[in-house]
């Protein structure tokens, strides 16, 4: 009569999980898939997305196709509301006048660059905080002005260089919720807000902060600065980042590997214990 593990392991053996462990998720894995296998294999496997592979070689086959996949697929498009233009929201609040709303643009068409709001604070028509809560009406989601800047852990934050572009700071995090507020100066990006929902791995809320909210995130960042991003210049193939990110993660020993497209940037993001992570930038190739 044959046994099986379960039945022979107790439940409160160290070895009781090893049933739950996860098979590799790579097609040629040379190793057998036996639960032994797994078990000792758990600590030099790393997780690619929601896909564990036991060995470095696994990783890097896995990884060298999901790069290949992120470089060939466009960033995902989300649909975003139809939103009236911000000048007929501030004068449907009555926070400025018709005549105010045309000379504004009539300067802002003779400069030919500016923003609407922008030009009517100059004009002297518009505060910030009447220009913040207009933007959050139009745009649909909370205004949020905190006294100042919370502090969070690493795993919250994400490149400076994806901060400009976007122009999105992380504001509160609740954890009871696990939601992460992401301060806007303007236009909400929902594409970037999915990206962040994926590599975070957290529901995400956005919201309008005033100018002065980015600028004290900016200085405590400057202040608290951890050195945890790494941004590659030069364009390199999907086999040269593959190679890249796996020594990177060999080095970190890091325990899961995530993978997210912004535009024409791939973001990677490799975690290790203790809410430790590593973020590397890359630009991807011209002919993607």
């Amino acid at each position: 009569m044959s046994l099986s593990l379960r039945a022979v392991l107790p439940a409160h053996s160290p070895f009781g999980g090893l049933t739950e462990l996860p098979s590799c998720s790579s097609p040629h894995c040379p190793r057998p898939a036996t639960l032994w296998q797994r078990w000792w294999a758990r600590h030099e496997g790393i997780w690619l997305q929601e896909r564990w592979y036991c060995s470095a070689g696994c990783f890097f086959s896995g990884l060298y196709r999901r790069l290949e996949q992120a470089a060939l697929t466009r960033p995902r498009s989300v649909a975003r509301p139809n939103r009236v233009p911000l000048g007929l929201v501030l004068l449907a609040r009555g926070d400025i006048t018709s005549a105010q709303l045309r000379q504004a643009l009539e300067q802002q068409k003779k400069a030919g660059t500016g923003r609407i709001g922008e030009w009517l604070i100059r004009m002297g028509a518009l505060s910030e905080q009447q220009l913040t809560a207009g933007l959050a009406a139009q745009q649909r989601c909370p205004l949020l002005a905190p006294q100042q800047p919370q502090w969070l852990v690493q795993r919250w934050y994400w490149p400076d260089s994806l901060v400009e572009r976007y122009r999105a700071v992380p504001v509160v995090h609740n954890a009871a919720q696990s939601l992460l507020y992401v301060g806007f100066l303007d236009v909400v990006d929902h594409s970037f807000l999915y990206v962040l929902e994926q590599m975070l791995r957290s529901r995400v809320q956005p919201c309008i902060v005033p100018g002065r909210v980015q600028v004290e995130y900016r200085e405590l960042r400057r202040h608290n600065a951890e050195g945890n991003t790494v941004e590659i210049p030069q364009r390199q193939s999907s086999l040269e980042m593959t190679r890249t990110i796996c020594n990177y993660a060999e080095q970190a020993h890091a325990e899961r590997c995530l993978v997210g497209r912004c535009d024409d940037r791939l973001w990677i993001r490799l975690e290790s214990t203790l809410d430790v992570v590593l973020d590397l930038l890359f630009r991807l190739p011209t002919a993607s």
